[in-house]
């Protein structure tokens, strides 16, 4: 009969050891006193551990939430000032253009425009020179048609003023142009000689192989000098 008891005391001293060491594997921290039921004990450490556990996890889950955000953030400053850079790349770039540009066309007009001869109607490939009549400077201003100039005398002279339409029958033609004039014949154009207004006729000495038999004379717009075409 004096066995069961023992067998009892001893049961109760191994569950009351195993309590003890469960509680120092969970924390070493929390005294534990031998004389608490192992029961009571344990489960005091195991709720303060498990309030400790989950104010953790409730700091790591705000803090996981509000990381994506942050860098949410960051990217899109990121991105703004990348975009304020460009634009201001972009401005100083089409600024620079808008200045060469303007450098340019202050170049151009800084530079005097040729002065353009007057350009006569088209006119075909060979051309007829009708006489109208002969005189001297009256004939000329009648405005009739070209005229043989009578005071010239070294050559024939055919003459008709530019306003009367003289420098468009006679300013287009160009050297090897077929000129027929009516009751002198046909002939070529050999040379243009530019001279001043009143020139004497011994310019017409100038041509090449000397004084033409036959030339035209007009007077070229907007300006005091006259055209001499010679033919042969």
């Amino acid at each position: 009969m004096a066995a069961r008891p023992a067998f009892r005391v001893h049961r109760l001293a191994a569950a009351a050891a195993a309590g003890l060491l469960a509680v120092g594997g969970l924390s070493s921290a929390v005294p534990v006193s031998p004389a608490l039921p192992s029961g009571t004990a344990s489960g005091a450490v195991r709720v303060d551990q498990q309030e400790g556990r989950r104010g953790t996890g409730v700091e790591s889950v705000l803090t996981a939430a509000e990381s994506p955000d942050l860098r949410a953030d960051q990217e899109a400053a990121a991105a703004q000032h990348q975009a304020e850079a460009q634009h201001r790349a972009e401005a100083q770039a089409e600024a620079q253009r808008q200045a060469e540009a303007q450098q340019q066309a202050d170049a151009q007009q800084a530079q005097p425009a040729p002065e353009a001869q007057p350009m006569p109607a088209p006119q075909p490939a060979a051309v007829f020179i009708p006489v109208v009549g002969a005189g001297g400077q009256a004939a000329v201003d009648a405005c009739a048609g070209p005229v043989r100039f009578t005071p010239v005398t070294v050559s024939v002279s055919i003459a008709e003023h530019d306003l009367c339409g003289g420098w468009d029958r006679m300013g287009w033609i160009q050297p090897d142009t077929v000129v027929s004039v009516q009751g002198y014949g046909t002939f070529t154009a050999v040379q243009r000689m530019v001279v001043p207004q009143g020139a004497k006729e011994g310019v017409l000495g100038g041509f090449l192989g000397g004084y033409p038999p036959i030339f035209l004379q007009t007077c070229i717009p907007g300006t005091s000098e006259m055209l001499l075409i010679a033919l042969r």
